[in-house]
């Protein structure tokens, strides 16, 4: 139950440009209705068509309140309560269906875990190639100091698409932990969330990597960052 709670109110999250657009729209709806029932309350002179506009004026304020609100929680949800909730660690399964999605991150504690290494290579052998709008990392900047919960930017749209994943690594010897990975084609969008506030300060590599629609990794685009400890 708690699982499924997290995704809605990630999936709130996701989509608030969407939401804010429909409440938007309702409340101009409801606006048009009140001033409406506003003229026909004070034009009218009987008391019946009073009352009919007096309950049309009220059927507008509550639809009004009601969606202000709604306007005020969505805003609240994206900017503070979903930053903050620990997400649920996930690899996305590599898949051709254009219309399944998938996109999960680590917690913070589990970063600092120590994951199921893959082999430690050296730095100087890592091959990285970032191409714009192909596959790149355009924010965090390669070279930029982070701190806490940082969100990742950037782009995944390979021919053959199947899937990506994003991982960081401490410098030098290399051993990649994977943050996240999801299976929707990114065009300078979210990519998703690093939790770093359990991270021992200094340099760290991060890298994008694309995966075909046969599972496999393709030439990933790395970059580095400080991991600076959060004021």
């Amino acid at each position: 139950m708690d699982e499924f709670l997290n995704s809605v109110l990630r999936g709130l999250a996701t989509y608030s440009v969407g939401i804010f657009f429909i409440l938007a729209l309702g409340i101009l709806i409801y606006m048009r209705n009140f001033l409406m029932g506003l003229r026909e309350w004070q034009k009218s002179v009987f008391g019946l068509e009073r009352s009919l506009a007096q309950r049309k004026l009220v059927r507008a304020t509550t639809g009004l309140t009601l969606l202000i609100l709604l306007v005020i929680g969505e805003f609240l949800l994206a900017t503070v309560v979903v930053p903050q909730m620990p997400s649920v660690a996930a690899e996305a399964t590599p898949t051709i269906d254009p219309f399944a999605t998938l996109t999960a991150t680590l917690s913070a504690a589990e970063q600092g875990a120590t994951p199921v290494p893959t082999a430690t290579i050296g730095q100087e052998s890592l091959i990285s190639e970032c191409i714009e709008g192909v596959t790149e990392i355009t924010s965090p900047a390669n070279g930029e100091t982070v701190s806490g919960t940082v969100e990742l930017i950037g782009s995944v749209n390979i021919e053959n698409f199947g899937s990506y994943k994003y991982e960081f690594s401490t410098t030098g010897a290399v051993s990649w932990t994977t943050i996240a990975a999801g299976n929707t084609l990114k065009l300078d969008e979210n990519l998703g969330f690093w939790y770093t506030s359990s991270l021992t300060p200094g340099d760290y590599l991060l890298q994008l990597v694309p995966l075909n629609n046969a599972g496999e990794e393709m030439v990933p685009c790395i970059i580095t960052v400080e991991v600076v400890p959060e004021e």
